[in-house]
């Protein structure tokens, strides 16, 4: 008798926790479909922009070219026309070494090559006259051709006395000084070209319209300037953690404009083929 009394005390404790269990459940459940539906990822907002959403993003000043500066001798300074945040124009001398040693090798190389080339030549004529042999000749012509080489070099090096800008820029360091003596590939100096580009971190949802060619403005934070710009490129992935992936837009260079300057860019508002298509493109299943 014990145990079906027992029985069937367990079996209304069933029924009774079924009973309360069962609403609990739905009411969770319910509660969480709300709490999506409302939520801003759901409707592709705030975390997930939409394309309608263009709030301006984060961008930085970029140079487009930069570069260390080195010599590629071994010698003294002789001077450095350029301080530190002057312009300078493509081919212009930014650093000069001191070339006397190389001259005069560039002078003793070029004597060399000259005896070179009157000793073959006079080999040549003995050679019509059975003087010398063919021998003798080729061994002379060879003479010339190691001389030629050994000019050249000597040549190019006097050339890399004038250390000239790649391109048009400006000096961001110096790393040596006028009567200082370095080494070949030692730094001189630090450069940036004049041209410029933003480099914007955007929502990776923003794919869906964005593409090179289209027109941005910068609110650049330093000066307040307004600066318009193009995109160029968009960058190669996306970042899995923040869902943003970073784009570059040419920029219309103004006076105060610098590398390292931040900025806000905001892109032009959406036409009515855009939009009519980014809603289709929602309501599709």
């Amino acid at each position: 008798m014990k145990k079906v009394y027992m029985k069937s005390r367990i079996s209304s404790l069933l029924v009774c926790l079924s009973v309360i269990v069962l609403p609990l459940s739905s009411s969770l459940a319910a509660a969480q479909e709300s709490l999506e539906r409302n939520s801003p990822a759901y409707h592709n907002e705030g975390a997930y922009p939409s394309p309608r959403d263009r709030a301006p993003q984060r961008a930085m000043v970029e140079a487009v070219q930069r570069a260390t500066i080195s010599s590629e001798l071994s010698g003294r300074i002789e001077s450095i026309p350029f301080r530190e945040g002057e312009a300078f124009q493509e081919g212009e001398a930014i650093a000069v070494i001191d070339c006397s040693l190389y001259e005069a090798e560039l002078d003793r190389v070029g004597a060399k090559l000259a005896g070179a080339r009157r000793e073959y030549d006079n080999n040549q004529r003995l050679l019509e006259l059975r003087s010398v042999g063919q021998l003798d000749v080729d061994l002379s012509r060879l003479a010339v051709s190691e001389a030629d080489a050994e000019y050249r070099a000597a040549r190019t090096n006097t050339m890399r006395c004038n250390i000239t800008a790649p391109y048009s820029g400006r000096v961001v360091g110096r790393e040596a000084s006028e009567g200082q003596s370095v080494e070949a590939s030692e730094q001189i100096l630090d450069i940036v070209g004049s041209e410029l580009e933003a480099r914007i971190i955007v929502p990776a949802t923003w794919l869906k319209w964005l593409e090179p060619g289209v027109e941005t403005t910068l609110e650049v934070e330093e000066t307040g300037e307004h600066v318009n710009g193009v995109v160029n490129r968009i960058g190669a992935s996306v970042d899995p953690v923040s869902h943003t992936i970073p784009v570059w837009a040419e920029l219309d260079v103004t006076p105060l404009l610098r590398p390292g300057m931040t900025a806000s860019a905001t892109f032009p508002a959406q036409d009515a083929d855009e939009i009519s298509g980014a809603d289709s493109n929602e309501q599709a299943p």
